[in-house]
């Protein structure tokens, strides 16, 4: 049994307005979800601030105005909407900025989330500036199933290359031969993108000096993953990843803090202005 309304009733007719505030620094991330759940709670939004805002604790993020109820809601549900998307937003931004320009940073580990909550973390890696895709052109990802399945690189690489108009990434972990001559028989068979998934650095060397040697570095790029963090992050660049995917470091980065005080008491007016996008 909801409690709410009988809690309330002696607060019937009266507005009130609360704020949404941020309790420590990071970048926003999920207003354009609570906005929706704000609109379909009947709050009516005053302001707000956009995605990708660089905020710092005790800046207002979201103003709101409504009835005790709704206030009530909002505290249980709109915190919810911008913590975690902001939690990975800020992680993200941090990555991107340590490298600089010179891999692109990537987070394919929303796949391993549920998918109620996908959208909203995709748009957070986003938001933040790294990406959650290899490359930007249409490509086929093949892993290391895709591998076992066919029962060599060659095979599944040639079959996927057959498709025209895709870049062909392959996951290559050193399980059908010694880790370099997979870069190889990737390569001659069409691959355009050699993922190197083995967390080692030491492999991510020895494909990179392959494929300079093989004379096919500047036709490939050469992504890297594998429980890297800020730490190790460096150490990649350094041994020539040109694409760096960043796993748990980003997805499971822990929620930004935010609080929703109530203000003051106002009172109805005739006419409410509803929450605009």
């Amino acid at each position: 049994m909801d409690v709410r309304p009988y809690l309330f009733e002696p607060l019937n007719g009266q507005l009130f307005a609360a704020n949404l505030t941020a309790a420590e620094s990071g970048i926003l991330a999920g207003t354009t979800f609570a906005l929706d759940r704000a609109s379909e709670l009947g709050l009516s939004v005053l302001t707000h601030l956009p995605d990708g805002s660089d905020i710092q604790a005790g800046v207002c993020v979201l103003s709101l105005r409504g009835s005790a109820e709704q206030i009530a809601r909002a505290e249980e549900e709109l915190l919810g909407c911008v913590g975690k998307p902001s939690g990975v937003a800020t992680a993200s931004c941090r990555f991107a900025a340590l490298a600089g320009g010179r891999a692109r940073i990537v987070c394919g580990a929303w796949k391993k989330v549920a998918p109620e909550i996908r959208k909203q973390l995709r748009a957070a890696i986003e938001i933040g500036g790294a990406c959650v895709r290899l490359v930007d052109e249409p490509f086929v990802y093949l892993d290391k199933n895709f591998v076992r399945m066919f029962a060599g690189i060659t095979e599944v690489v040639g079959r996927a290359h057959s498709m025209k108009g895709r870049v062909v990434s392959v996951q290559i972990r050193g399980e059908t031969g010694p880790i370099a001559e997979e870069a190889v028989l990737a390569c001659r068979a069409g691959a355009g993108v050699l993922m190197v998934d083995t967390g080692s650095v030491e492999d991510l060397r020895e494909v990179v000096e392959e494929a300079r040697r093989q004379g096919f570095r500047q036709r490939v790029k050469i992504a890297f993953g594998g429980s890297v963090t800020a730490q190790r992050l460096e150490e990649v660049v350094a041994a020539g990843a040109d694409i760096i995917d960043i796993g748990r470091a980003i997805i499971d980065a822990p929620i930004l803090d935010f609080r929703l005080d109530v203000q003051q008491r106002v009172q109805r007016t005739p006419v409410e202005v509803k929450c605009r996008l």
